[in-house]
């Protein structure tokens, strides 16, 4: 009787240690951390409470499952649908699980953390919207917005289209309504300044708000599944994204038609200084990780490296003559081989401060300029308006895949060096 008594309370431990696992793994999931930095963590986890759990990840769930030969409790399934961002909560929870593998912390101090990890709320309402603001504003200014009045426009559009943000989601309306949303109110504030004869031929005023809304770390997080070859769920992600992307545009492209026009293929932008272009990348790389309730003192990592890498994208294009892409390339790569080992040190997403730091970067105006194009097709032939969007398309589909890839690239290498350091 006693041998069975004792069994019972092992198997019913290792049974609250899978429960507890798991909990954590979609934690780290549904707060934005990548599948390969997870899970690492399972097997810090494993080493802290003497297990050997297996972590399955899935687009809307991750399943813990016990490889063990005897004994073997049933896989545990717990919901983790990587649709949001919560950079504060996967901080807060991987410095308590390396404590854990590193036998520094118990499993009490794993479940404590892993309550106040649940209970992380997003940033402070105003200040969110000040830096919904201030990163359309920097936007227009790196797009070559040329008077206060666009900027300010931009700024004062984006963060209604944030308060909007913010209460739809308290009305549990989901991220692709929210930031169809918040396009739909930049579409119409832009389309009342091109009615007032206030907006250029570049709609920055549209254009910039729509751009903060742009699911960078989704894009990033699926490339780097996909470079793992786990394809369903980088699939899965990368898909998300496009359909964000999709509703996005849609959102913008609707209410500039409802005052009677569009996003004209121009140039994307014009060439501002130097010194301009580099402030108005900090200030951007400032404002997106607000977004994600990054912990404010490690702001500091994307303002400079943002700023040095557009500096060398700055210097890429206007001095060398290189071409967009390429200046694309060159600055994500420099991100992603500082900030790879940073994102592992201060235990931060990779996939927030990494993007964080090459937000201004994005080609939201050739992408949403492409969506806006769409209403071309039924006529046809060569519409100017259709070939253009096509080129925009194009355009935006290269730098997407230089952006991934130059920040990727040294993320996939440096984690199979971290790993085989451990071995």
């Amino acid at each position: 009787m006693t041998t069975k008594a004792v069994r019972a309370a092992a198997a019913a431990a290792h049974r609250s240690d899978q429960d507890l696992v798991a909990a954590a793994a979609a934690v780290l999931q549904s707060g934005g951390e990548s599948t390969s930095v997870t899970l690492a963590a399972v097997e810090r986890m494993n080493r802290g409470l003497g297990t050997g759990f297996e972590l399955i990840p899935g687009w809307t769930a991750v399943t813990v499952a016990d490889p063990s030969p005897r004994d073997a409790a049933p896989a545990r399934i717990v919901p983790a649908a990587p649709t949001g961002i919560s950079l504060r909560a996967v901080a807060l929870l991987m410095r308590t699980i390396d404590r854990l593998g590193e036998g520094a912390a118990g499993r009490s101090d794993l479940v404590a953390t892993l309550a106040r990890a649940r209970d992380a709320r997003p940033a402070n309402l105003w200040i969110f919207l000040l830096a919904c603001a201030s990163g359309a504003g920097s936007l227009a200014i790196i797009f070559g917005a040329q008077d206060a009045t666009a900027v300010l426009l931009a700024a004062g559009s984006a963060a209604v289209g944030g308060a909007i943000r913010r209460l739809l989601g308290r009305a549990r309306v989901g991220p692709i309504g929210q930031v169809f949303a918040a396009a739909m109110v930049a579409g119409i504030i832009g389309g009342l300044a091109v009615q007032a004869d206030l907006s250029s031929s570049l709609r920055l005023i549209a254009v910039c708000p729509a751009m903060i809304l742009v699911p960078g770390p989704h894009i990033l997080n699926g490339a780097l599944d996909v470079l793992a070859l786990r394809i369903p769920l980088g699939f899965a992600r990368l898909g998300y994204a496009a359909v964000l992307l999709l509703s996005i545009g849609t959102g913008l492209g609707l209410a500039l038609a409802v005052f009677g026009t569009n996003l004209p293929t121009d140039p994307a932008g014009r060439s501002v200084p130097f010194w301009l272009d580099v402030v108005a990348a900090a200030v951007a790389a400032a404002s997106y990780p607000v977004y994600f309730s990054m912990p404010y003192r490690f702001l500091v990592w994307p303002v400079i490296v943002g700023a040095v890498a557009h500096g060398l994208r700055w210097w890429a294009m206007t001095v060398e003559g290189m071409n967009i892409v390429v200046g694309a390339f060159l600055a994500c790569l420099l991100v992603g081989l500082v900030l790879a080992p940073v994102s592992h040190r201060l235990h931060i997403p990779f996939a927030g401060i990494g993007f964080a730091a090459v937000v201004s970067l994005v080609p939201g105006v050739f992408v949403f300029r492409a969506i806006d194009a769409l209403d071309s097709l039924p006529f046809g032939g060569a519409d100017p308006q259709l070939l253009g969007g096509i080129s925009d398309a194009t355009t935006a589909a290269l730098i997407v895949i230089a952006m991934a890839v130059g920040l990727a690239v040294p993320m996939h290498v440096y984690g199979r060096f971290s790993r085989a350091a451990r071995a």
